[in-house]
């Protein structure tokens, strides 16, 4: 029998006696594993990476991807900058949305620096194919804890001119652990985007209706959410009431957006990403508080996201 000639998967795992956190660098420094040490079995915190994921390189099936230079969906891949139009090519399954950025299925450096941080680094002037008219690059630093987990990124122009910039975090988290009841979702926003059937917003963003209102902790159920919020306090609450544990993420004010996806396998996308849904045209329209940057060159823009893990003091659930 012939040996096989597949280069082994280069996967680094962060564990300590609570938390498992897995990341593949050559596939985005993607999060391929989040798992949580509960009465003798690990159990998956963010959805499951499968085998087939990795093999077949598909980074926006992993549990968790990191997007830059710009967040969620670019109108047709097309958006205007300085006085100038730039058409990027369709990167999505389907041959005709931009979305997500140039990242997540790159390959990146790694390097172990201790036990349980890794930092992870990518540079377009690496890649000829890079599909975004700026020259940029990525740093990511992975840090276990007792408690939890945190993601340090920056994203910096690295060309001659100025270029606009934004960045976010895509987990995938599990909505029903152990066959307990759905997950219950809270976080506080000012505003959010309303979109049409592209999943872009054509007006600017409005009162929260009842509907689409978390602040205090309630479960998702059947609602089938794909929207951004603004004004977000960088504060989040997942508990799963029928395990006992609950999750608290904080980010940084630099994401200032939230996104919020059920996603079809049934696992929640909850986003802390730095702008809103095609900012880039949104900002070149005029719009205020799209969340974009505009990075002069050299510049760096820089944030933390930080999950902690814990059994919550009380149950949330409404009476």
């Amino acid at each position: 029998m012939q040996s096989s000639t597949l280069k082994p998967m280069n996967l680094q795992i962060l564990q300590n006696k609570v938390l498992r956190l897995t990341v593949m660098p050559e596939l985005g420094a993607s999060i391929v594993g989040l798992e949580l040490y509960h009465q003798g079995f690990w159990l998956p915190l963010m959805r499951p990476t499968a085998p087939a994921t990795l093999v077949g390189r598909l980074s926006t099936d992993t549990s968790s991807y990191l997007l830059a230079p710009y967040s969620n969906r670019i109108r047709d891949g097309r958006f205007g900058f300085a006085g100038k139009i730039y058409q990027l090519r369709p990167n999505w399954v389907d041959g005709q949305q931009t979305l997500h950025g140039e990242v997540h299925a790159r390959g990146w450096a790694s390097q172990r620096l201790e036990e349980n941080t890794l930092h992870c680094g990518f540079d377009s002037r690496n890649f000829q194919d890079v599909n975004f008219p700026f020259p940029f690059a990525v740093e990511m630093q992975y840090s276990l804890y007792q408690d939890g987990v945190q993601i340090y990124t920056a994203l910096q122009n690295v060309g001659p001119q100025p270029m606009p910039a934004g960045l976010g975090h895509h987990p995938y988290f599990m909505r029903h652990l152990n066959r307990s009841s759905d997950a219950l979702l809270s976080f506080r926003a000012q505003r959010v985007y309303l979109t049409d059937a592209t999943r872009i917003p054509t007006r600017p963003p409005e009162a929260i209706p009842l509907s689409l209102d978390f602040s205090r902790p309630r479960p998702i159920g059947l609602s089938l959410l794909d929207h951004v919020f603004t004004g977000w306090d960088g504060l989040l609450s997942l508990e799963w009431p029928g395990l006992g544990w609950r999750m608290d993420l904080r980010a940084d004010p630099l994401f200032s957006h939230l996104v919020v996806f059920t996603a079809p396998d049934g696992s929640v996308a909850l986003e802390p990403v730095t702008h809103a849904t095609d900012g880039f045209n949104r900002m070149a329209q005029g719009w205020s508080d799209t969340g974009v940057r505009v990075l002069e060159p050299g510049e760096r823009m820089e944030g933390t996201v930080r999950m902690t893990f814990a059994p919550p003091p009380t149950s949330s659930i409404e009476p």
